[in-house]
């Protein structure tokens, strides 16, 4: 128990230094460093009399040409990131203060910083791109700022879609009452199990509280920054991947400790009917080690699935009982979803398997938190990505469909506690 529980706590504390910090590191070193400002602080300082601020669109031609917005002036990525020196600027640029829009922000923040290396002084990025700027358009006293210009000359409002009444329903139902209604319930559960012993309910309560305080920060990300926190949204995303893993831990040590029994050197494991011999009693290898010694390699190809997805852009307004609502999912979060999460994944996998493969006294320990480290990211990303990928046009149902199903992972938790009480609370159970 001691061994397991040390083992626990160093797959957390990697978890929470490496898988935590590291996110937060790579951000500031690539886009955080970058001069920004947000879409608001655009539109005031673009507003100002006498201003020498020029709103530059650094899409493709192509995207520019198509979709863009009223008054800005056209300057590829590309060619920002190819410059060598700053003598190299367009001359209708040199003097003016750049305010940089991409599409997510991550371009213009990596092109402002091209530009600062070249010594170009008065440069910013919009912090969100496009997308954050759609979602700023309920500035109803600067409508000039919000207007697109289509490639025919047609100009029109920015992105804006009228919610069915039903759909607005859709939207009160589950921001309010089964988003508050888990949170309660996850709550409820860490408290139930807050004095319990045993290895795997430990491991339970851990990843409800992990939910819990993730899903805390999503909703002050909603109530207080209309979710437009990139930091409380990592945090509720990290929640998330940390209940991901310890709930997969506490489902492999359960199902150890008390069905399958292959850790306990004192009784027969439940799998020795299938076996020809046991390696309790005998030299013989362990049919369970080489099955897992199958499972990890097949999650191991399961990381590549969310690599080998793209970011989808999208961003649009609505009115919900006619408070002005954005439906937006940023690409900074996708990133971290099916890039960030199955690389981390795929490292833990392999520990893993190289641990099956090599380690012969007591790899069963180290293997199974591992891998559930790595079920923690795998199981996060492909989640995000598995309810995004079908409804990344409507949003609302993505929304919907993933609050619905943390309430039914939530009350499964209830109900199988319930069910089993008797023995999974049994004082022998445990000590």
């Amino acid at each position: 128990m001691l061994l397991k529980t040390k083992a626990i706590r160093m797959v957390f504390y990697f978890a929470v230094v490496v898988g935590g910090v590291l996110p937060i590191v790579l951000y500031w070193i690539y886009i955080g460093r970058a001069p920004s400002m947000t879409p608001q602080d655009a539109v005031e300082f673009l507003d100002k009399p006498g201003t020498k601020a020029v709103l530059v669109d650094i899409r493709t031609p192509e995207e520019f040409k198509d979709n863009r917005l009223h008054s800005t002036q056209n300057w590829p990525y590309d060619s920002i990131m190819a410059l060598s020196s700053r003598n190299a600027i367009p001359k209708q640029f040199d003097g003016k203060h750049l305010i940089l829009l991409c599409k997510s922000g991550i371009k213009g923040a990596l092109a402002a910083r091209r530009l600062k290396e070249l010594k170009f002084a008065n440069v910013s990025n919009v912090r969100g791109g496009m997308q954050a700027w759609v979602a700023s358009a309920d500035i109803p006293y600067k409508p000039e700022f919000y207007k697109l210009r289509k490639n025919s000359g047609e100009i029109k409002s920015i992105t804006q879609r009228e919610s069915p009444l039903f759909e607005q329903w859709v939207v009160v139902i589950y921001g309010f009452v089964i988003k508050y209604t888990y949170m309660l319930l996850s709550l409820g559960l860490v408290v139930i199990l807050w004095r319990t012993k045993s290895l795997d309910l430990k491991a339970l309560k851990c990843g409800l509280a992990f939910f819990f305080i993730g899903e805390s920060f999503c909703a002050l990300n909603s109530y207080i920054y209309q979710g437009s926190s990139y930091l409380f949204e990592y945090l509720h995303s990290f929640g998330m991947v940390l209940s991901f893993g310890f709930v997969t831990f506490a489902i492999l040590e359960g199902t150890d400790s008390r069905i399958i029994k292959i850790s306990n050197t004192d009784q027969k494991c439940a799998a020795l009917s299938l076996c020809r011999s046991c390696i309790k009693y005998t030299e013989a290898p362990c049919g369970l080690k080489r099955l897992f010694l199958f499972l990890t390699p097949a999650c191991l190809a399961l990381s590549f699935i969310p690599l080998t997805a793209a970011p989808h852009w999208v961003s649009y307004n609505t009115y919900i009982f006619g408070t002005f609502f954005n439906h937006s999912h940023p690409v900074i979060n996708q990133l971290f979803e099916i890039r960030f999460c199955p690389i981390i994944a795929f490292v833990l996998f392999s520990i893993t398997f190289m641990i099956l493969l090599f380690k012969k006294d007591d790899s069963i320990t180290p293997s199974k938190v591992l891998f559930a480290g790595g079920m923690g990211y795998l199981g996060f990303g492909m989640f995000r990505l598995f309810i995004f990928a079908p409804y990344h046009d409507n949003l609302v149902w993505k929304s919907f469909w993933e609050e619905l199903t943390e309430l039914i992972f939530v009350v499964g938790v209830g109900i199988t506690l319930w069910i089993f009480r008797h023995r999974l609370f049994h004082k022998k159970a445990d000590s």
